[in-house]
């Protein structure tokens, strides 16, 4: 789990202005919608703009990723076919409703055929996706994060989408990708204007091992950031625990007042590579 991906903010592939403004917002990976975002008469219009944005338009540090359609759809066929001619392949590509590893190691060898080296975002929006997110997760190299979809999973459920009926299948998602050593991704907070259910959700799914939200709106940038960002307090405590850890060779240690052995210093190490990643160290 190396990369940086606090923070996905969508962007249809047809607006090509709003492409553009997303290269210079504080997004740690900007996603180029293809699918839901896209209605079937502008499909081929958004495949165009996409190989273009990803070729020609300068995205800085930020990842640049690519929703499709999935590969069971003549729109997802046509996606993947388009991109051996892209100049430019996405960095991570994310597989919506995804339901067996048959389908993530389709493409994986699709990519490999193509020298490729994109990886893959499984999307799990249905309860077969749900079932089978294990088998999904540990099926390609390529796989390396997972998210699920907060509103076509609760409509299959027939539950309502709101974070009580919703924490089964976000611990579900957690232990998967734990399994799989990939980053579990919680999906969008839907009340745009609501920052602190938004602050107070993030904070929740942080506690629980997710690393980053998805944003469908660049207000929610700064908020999720800052949330998945460790303070200033939590980097000096995981640099005194690994230090102290190191300094006395391993095993269980007494780190100000409490107990520390090899699991903690994991953690406390995690915390680290990501002060490092964002320069807070």
């Amino acid at each position: 789990m190396t990369k940086l991906r606090r923070s996905f903010l969508f962007v249809p592939a047809d607006r090509p202005d709003r492409l553009v403004k997303a290269a210079s917002l504080p997004t740690d990976v900007v996603v180029i919608e293809l699918e839901d975002g896209v209605s079937p008469t502008r499909k081929e219009i958004a495949r165009k703009e996409a190989g273009r944005a990803i070729s020609e338009i300068n995205f800085g540090n930020r990842e640049v990723a690519l929703r499709v359609n999935r590969i069971t759809t003549l729109f997802g066929i046509a996606d993947i076919a388009a991109m051996p001619g892209w100049p430019r392949k996405p960095d991570l590509i994310l597989l919506p409703k995804v339901e067996s590893a048959g389908e993530v190691r389709l493409y994986d060898e699709l990519l490999t055929e193509m020298n490729a080296e994109s990886e893959l975002m499984l999307l799990v929006e249905t309860c077969r996706g749900l079932e089978a997110a294990a088998e999904m997760a540990t099926a390609s190299r390529r796989v390396s994060a997972m998210s699920f979809a907060i509103a076509d999973l609760p409509a299959e459920i027939g539950c309502r989408p709101e974070w009580e009926p919703m924490l089964f299948v976000r611990s579900t998602i957690a232990v998967t990708c734990g399994l799989g050593g990939i980053l579990p991704i919680d999906p969008p907070y839907l009340n745009i204007k609501d920052k602190t259910g938004l602050e107070k959700e993030c904070q929740r799914v942080r506690d629980m091992g997710y690393t980053g939200k998805v944003c469908i709106h660049p207000s929610q940038l700064e908020t999720v950031n800052q949330v998945f960002s460790p303070t200033p307090t939590e980097i000096d405590r995981a640099k005194k625990i690994v230090d102290a850890f190191l300094s006395l060779g391993g095993g269980a240690i007494i780190v100000d007042g409490r107990m520390v052995d090899a699991p903690v210093v994991k953690i406390a190490q995690r915390i680290l590579k990501t002060a490092d990643k964002l320069g807070l160290r």
